[in-house]
């Protein structure tokens, strides 16, 4: 038998009989091996139809060897505007057809179509991290976990005047979901991207008969004295009572705040929780100010530090134009991109207003790096004097690496709190 070659990318029509199979090959690699019945099925079209999905496969006669998904979305730049993005995942090869160039097939179509289409970046989140470099993709924003230990948390003088103004209130899961995009759109950070209808059905708990849906808990509003909703809350409840001691688990599934003070007033809440040990919140900020909040700043602690958003830049110019800087100044980067998409030298002028002019030059330039390294470090989180300690970055002009460095940094790391 000849061996498998993998042709052009297939449409999947989320109408067509397709996309059951294409469900099942994608699941079967994640590990979802639960029914898939017409109920559920057709939930699945309906998100796919509502959220205007690009579905492909890398089909072997009639078996799906690969799936992929993609679709647009605004991602949040510093100084919050914005770039459109292709958001990417469902990326799957089966295990009966693992390198055979499955993958290439499928990611390198989506990124030429999007770079065609004018789109200036790639975005996903990585299920193994060893796999995306290889198509440009670098890490942009790190999240962790947030553990608060409510037997010792206690809101400062100042975090509780912050909150003073806000009255939280519980409210049903029907009158959170009402609310909590507007709390998300005005606090959204750099590195947030849009969040689709489904997905607030889902993590506010209104979406019933599926599988992913949030388990039943607990929703929060925190409003201010106009009855503004600035904050928002959901969360679940681990009940653990080791010989009759206190030790049960709050876990945090939904928290945005529109204003640092709404930030104060849903985490006092929480740190008034009783019966309750602990409060887990996972995914969180890098430098989210938890710790400033309490008394005892041991209260709050970080573990389990990730990657969480891969970006790809498809263009340079675009992308580091769009975003806002906090220190002026001036480099010439020469981008390598064995793809293409992103390769050339560039000119990024920083005004002192932090507005920036990126263009393609012919000027000398002062550092030649990979597009792996400048998608990691466009968004501010991650330090390109690091890179260039490693030997990813060629130093053409001394001092080049440290001033384009301080550049290219953002006082507040970048996060995306949004899976997809």
């Amino acid at each position: 038998m000849a061996p498998f070659v993998p042709g052009p990318p297939v449409a999947v029509d989320p109408e067509s009989d397709l996309l059951r199979p294409w469900l099942a090959a994608a699941r079967r690699v994640f590990g979802d091996h639960d029914p898939m019945d017409d109920d559920w099925l057709e939930a699945r079209r309906e998100l796919l139809r509502r959220n205007h999905n690009r579905l492909t496969a890398v089909m072997d006669g009639d078996a799906v060897a690969g799936t992929y998904r993609s679709w647009d979305v605004d991602l949040t730049l510093p100084g919050g505007g914005a770039v459109r993005a292709d958001a990417i995942t469902a990326v799957t090869v089966q295990p009966t057809h693992r390198r055979r160039g499955v993958l290439t097939a499928l990611i390198t179509a989506d990124l030429e179509r999007a770079h065609d289409a004018g789109t200036p970046v790639g975005i996903l989140i990585a299920s193994e991290a060893q796999i995306y470099g290889r198509y440009g993709f670098g890490v942009s924003t790190e999240t962790v976990t947030w553990t608060l230990d409510v037997r010792v948390a206690a809101l400062t003088r100042a975090a509780a005047a912050l909150a003073e103004g806000l009255r939280v209130d519980h409210v049903s899961d029907a009158e959170l979901r009402e609310v909590a995009p507007d709390v998300y759109r005005r606090g959204r950070q750099p590195g947030d991207i849009d969040r689709w209808d489904v997905l607030w059905d889902i993590v506010t708990g209104v979406r019933t008969g599926d599988p992913g849906n949030a388990k039943p808990g607990v929703a929060v509003v925190a409003r201010d004295a106009a009855g503004v909703p600035q904050g928002t809350l959901r969360y679940t409840l681990e009940a653990r009572w080791p010989e009759r001691a206190v030790g049960s688990i709050v876990h945090v599934g939904l928290l945005d705040a529109a204003t640092p003070a709404a930030h104060a007033a849903l985490w006092g809440y929480l740190a008034n929780l009783d019966a309750v040990a602990t409060v887990r919140a996972e995914d969180r900020a890098l430098d989210d100010p938890l710790p400033w909040l309490f008394t005892d700043h041991r209260a709050a602690r970080q573990s389990g530090r990730a990657d969480f958003l891969w970006t790809r830049l498809l263009d340079v110019p675009r992308c580091l134009a769009a975003r806002r800087y906090e220190r002026p100044g001036d480099v010439v980067l020469e981008v390598d991109d064995k793809h293409g998409w992103a390769g050339g030298r560039f000119a990024l002028q920083v005004a002192d207003d932090g507005t920036a002019v990126c263009e393609p030059t012919t000027a000398t330039a002062d550092l030649e790096l990979p597009v792996t390294v400048l998608s990691s470090v466009w968004l501010g989180g991650t330090d390109l004097r690091g890179a260039t300690a490693a030997g990813l970055v060629d130093e053409r002009r001394p001092g080049a690496a440290d001033r384009a460095a301080a550049m290219l940094r953002t006082s507040t790391a970048p996060y995306s709190s949004t899976w997809f």
